[in-house]
């Protein structure tokens, strides 16, 4: 993940133009398809990042992502414009930062959830809703799994963690034993 002023350049410049033409929610569904597709392949991320391949080919292969992943216009033309200027290593970076200021718009928070085992889609829509009414905000989730946490649950929203871990229970267990 690349996180910075250049990526934060061509995001904010792009959700600048989303909400002149009000799409901020549909370019910030295309970008994220758009950056999926990417990551999950190796050889494509090689083709669109390794500058052995000239600009025509990496064009050609943007101009086939954009037909498969049917991109409107204007992301379609962040990743014509990456690739031109050589940036295309950019691009999760731009997708990251275009979707915090479209969640800022939205009115969205982003909490990292981790937990030992992956959670059922309805613990995990309970998780959302009771995250929601404590930040009086639309909750999404992003998931994650993390064994070592022996059960229970740690999520971030922010700034703030809430921390339900049984590993962390065990901890302050052990400290208050040992005081």
């Amino acid at each position: 993940m690349i996180v910075g002023s250049i990526p934060r350049r061509y995001a904010k410049a792009l959700f600048n133009l989303a909400v002149e033409q009000d799409k901020v929610a549909a370019w910030s569904a295309s970008l994220l398809a758009l950056k999926q597709a990417v990551e999950s392949s190796e050889e494509l991320r090689d083709v669109l990042v390794n500058p052995i391949y000239t600009k025509e080919q990496r064009r050609a292969i943007a101009g086939k992502i954009v037909a498969a992943l049917k991109l409107q216009q204007e992301p379609a033309s962040l990743l014509y414009l990456l690739g031109d200027r050589n940036r295309l290593a950019y691009l999760g970076g731009v997708v990251e930062a275009y979707s915090a200021l479209a969640d800022e718009k939205m009115g969205r928070l982003r909490a990292q959830i981790t937990s030992a085992t992956p959670l059922e889609q309805g613990a995990a829509k309970n998780l959302a809703e009771m995250l929601a009414r404590a930040t009086k905000a639309e909750v999404i989730l992003d998931r994650a799994v993390d064994p070592g946490l022996l059960g229970g649950v740690v999520a971030q929203v922010g700034r703030l963690t809430y921390d339900g871990s049984i590993r962390t229970q065990l901890e302050d267990l052990r400290r208050s034993l040992k005081q």
